[in-house]
């Protein structure tokens, strides 16, 4: 008989046993970033299932093979919490932001689609973006495009204020996460909320570039914590309908605080 893990559409029981016991194990989780230092002592023994850069000259897009380095260190600190979270995820660099941890959306757009052709579950943007409403469409291209072929998009909402609209977090379809002060591997959910989930983001110790560690705060943070928890729940229910995983996450989650009643 088949398992029950098995099933497209899991019960909470199921789920709830599924997070807990998941590792991550034949996952694969895209960081689209600044690139992750493979050299660093918290990311020892680290192999990239995929390491690729792409950049703009000019006008057009360059895509090469990375060298397993981290022009600014946001990346790195992303990986090593990822992994944290999830121990056994393979994870595929693809380097979209630069050394002032800044990117452009059509360069952001390459790396996303190149991690989907290459087969990755998760694509974690510890990145937001706010502007023109043309800059929009940029995004929604790809979070569309995940959405249909059942790829997870979590993302990193904005560090100033939850209600700034920012993307690719506030499209319905993402998981948009909160960096808040909370217990590790804690994660909240906050109901009729574009950006519904809570995870630790402040004051977090990451690695950081040529071996060094800072103390860090914001959503960017907080990101792969969920990342590596959705991957947790995949590794454990390989068979689970794409679509079921964000309501279940919003089942699983403890209720935020600040959204119950007094």
């Amino acid at each position: 008989m088949e398992p029950e893990t098995n099933h497209a559409w899991p019960s909470f029981r199921e789920a709830q046993r599924a997070l807990a016991e998941g590792r991550g194990g034949g996952v694969k989780v895209a960081v689209i970033d600044t690139g992750i230092d493979t050299g660093h002592p918290a990311l020892e023994g680290l192999v990239l299932a995929d390491d690729v850069t792409v950049s703009c000259d000019g006008s057009s897009l360059r895509i090469e093979d990375g060298s397993g380095g981290d022009v600014y260190g946001h990346g790195t600190a992303v990986a090593s919490l990822l992994l944290k979270t999830a121990p056994e995820v393979r994870i595929g660099s693809f380097r979209a932001l630069d050394s002032s941890n800044h990117g452009r959306s059509f360069v952001i757009a390459e790396c996303v689609n190149q991690a989907i052709e290459r087969g990755y579950q998760i694509v974690n943007c510890s990145f937001g973006c706010r502007g023109l409403p043309r800059y929009v469409m940029d995004y929604k291209d790809w979070v569309d495009r995940a959405y249909l072929e059942g790829v997870q998009i979590v993302a990193a909402c904005s560090n100033i204020d939850v209600s700034i609209r920012e993307w690719p977090a506030y499209f319905p379809t993402v998981l948009a996460v909160r960096g808040v002060d909370c217990p590790e591997g804690t994660l909240y959910h906050e109901p009729e909320r574009l950006v519904s989930f809570l995870a630790r983001g402040e004051r977090v110790e990451v690695p950081w570039l040529a071996g060094e560690y800072k103390t860090e705060t914001g959503s960017s943070y907080a990101a792969p914590v969920l990342s590596g928890l959705v991957a947790r729940l995949l590794s454990a229910l390989p068979k689970i309908a794409p679509a079921a995983v964000k309501p279940l996450l919003a089942e699983l989650a403890t209720p935020w605080p600040a959204a119950s009643p007094s």
